[in-house]
C-alpha cells in the first residue's frame, strides 16, 4: 500500500511539474496578446482616420463584403448623429438617430445630402459600419438648418443594403 502511495505522489508531483509548464505558455500568451477594445469605447483621436481630399475623416467600423457605394447609389442605412466637442469627440447623448424610430433611411449619393456624407459613404460597402467625422463647411455650415452654426458633425452610418 506504502508503494501505490509514493508512486501515486509521484505521479502528481510530476504532472504538476508539466501543468505548470503549459501555464507559464499560456500566461505568456495572455500577458503579451494586446486587449483590443472595440471602436465604440476608443476615443475617436485614437483611431486611426483616412480622410478625403475635402477633409472628411472616415473610419470603418466592421468592413461589409456586399457591393461599394459611388455618387448616385440609392442605399438604405441607419445612423446616429452626435455634435464633436472641443476635443473632436462624441457629445453625448446623440442629437438624432433612425434607430430611435427603427425606421431605416433611403438616401441617394450626391442628392438632397450634405456633402459629407455623400462623400463619406463612397467607398464604402453594403454590410459595413463607418464613422464619419464632418466638417462644419460638408455639414450644415455657419446657417445650421435646425444644426447648431459651424458644428463639426460625427456620424455612424450602418450601410444595410443597396437598392440601386
Amino acid at each position: 500500500m506504502k508503494t501505490i502511495f509514493i508512486l501515486f505522489a509521484a505521479l502528481l508531483i510530476t504532472a504538476s511539474f508539466a501543468f505548470a509548464g503549459d501555464s507559464t505558455e499560456v500566461k505568456g500568451k495572455v500577458d503579451s496578446t494586446e486587449v483590443k477594445k472595440a471602436p465604440a469605447e476608443k476615443k475617436i483621436a485614437d483611431l486611426e482616420m483616412k480622410i478625403t481630399k475635402s477633409g472628411v475623416k472616415y473610419y470603418d467600423i466592421k468592413e461589409g463584403s456586399g457591393k461599394v457605394c459611388v455618387l448616385g447609389t440609392q442605399v438604405e442605412c441607419h445612423y446616429t448623429l452626435w455634435f464633436a466637442d472641443d476635443k473632436g469627440e462624441k457629445k453625448t447623448p446623440h442629437f438624432q438617430s433612425s434607430k430611435d424610430g427603427g425606421n431605416t433611411f433611403l438616401c441617394t449619393l450626391g442628392r438632397g445630402l450634405i456633402t459629407g456624407w455623400s462623400e463619406g459613404m463612397v467607398g464604402m460597402k453594403e454590410g459595413g459600419t463607418r464613422l464619419l467625422i464632418i466638417p462644419p463647411e460638408l455639414g450644415y455650415g455657419k446657417g445650421g438648418r435646425g444644426i447648431p452654426p459651424n458644428q463639426t458633425l460625427i456620424f455612424e452610418i450602418d450601410f444595410i443594403k443597396f437598392i440601386k
